[in-house]
């Protein structure tokens, strides 16, 4: 049976703050009168993850939930078009697994349903403001290089592509997720991208952001350069055709 959201959760050793993630996302569903269900998408994780998945999910609070279990890393990229090709919901949103945006933002993104957009991205740049918390400067700095070279390359006018907060209609799904070409850190912009080639209408939406800088896995300086390639690769491959 079809759903009204489909909430898409990327994880790769997150064993010490997925169960916090999931207890936000189900009281926050509690009080809600549409149907949903919950994907894990496990990136090859080394820890425990699924376990304390599993284990959590074995409590009954979910309407539906599934796990996409894959043994090998393969990138964020990776696990969030698997999850959302897998996705059955009306909605799908894809958040990330450290709660940096509180699910409670996606009452923002209900807002705006209905006023002819289809894919729904949370920024956290607005007007040249930052509405985020903890965001360590050298990060910040990083994110608006890669932001003000995505639009440059890329044609697309959007400020904040990298994001970990967005939502898509389900009839842009299969015609963007499944041109993706990218695992790595620049899928988000490769997806937007494509929104914008297809003609899907975006919408950008101000939402809170609070970093959570224990346990990254996300060397800043190292991805920057190599998403810097994967933005010309995105043009590359567009002009060889594998968009089509």
């Amino acid at each position: 049976m079809d759903k009204y959201l489909s909430i898409v959760i990327p994880v790769y050793n997150e064993a010490k703050r997925i169960h916090k993630t999931l207890k936000g996302v189900i009281d926050y569903l509690k009080g809600k009168g549409f149907t949903y269900e919950v994907l894990i998408v496990n990136d090859g994780s080394r820890d425990n993850t699924i376990e304390v998945v599993k284990e959590f999910f074995k409590e009954g609070k979910f309407d539906s939930f599934s796990v996409l279990d894959f043994k090998e890393n393969r990138g964020k990229g990776f696990a969030v078009k698997q999850g959302m090709l897998a996705a059955k919901g009306e909605y799908i949103l894809f958040i990330d697994a450290d709660s940096s945006a509180p699910i409670e933002e996606f009452d923002k993104f209900m807002a705006e349903f209905g006023k002819g957009f289809d894919v729904f991205i949370g920024t956290r740049k607005a007007k040249g403001e930052i509405r985020a918390t903890n965001i360590p400067l050298h990060r910040a700095i990083l994110g608006l290089g890669f932001s003000f070279l995505a639009r440059k390359f890329l044609a697309t006018k959007v400020w904040d592509f990298t994001c970990g907060f967005k939502c898509y209609r389900r009839n842009t799904v299969q015609p963007i997720f499944s041109r993706q070409i990218l695992d790595g850190w620049s899928f988000d912009a490769e997806d937007l991208f494509l929104a914008n080639k297809l003609g899907f209408k975006i919408k950008e939406i101000p939402i809170r952001w609070n970093h959570y800088q224990e346990d990254t896995k996300v060397s800043a300086l190292k991805e920057v350069f190599k998403s810097g390639w994967e933005l010309l690769k995105i043009r590359i491959n567009d002009l060889r055709g594998l968009y089509r």
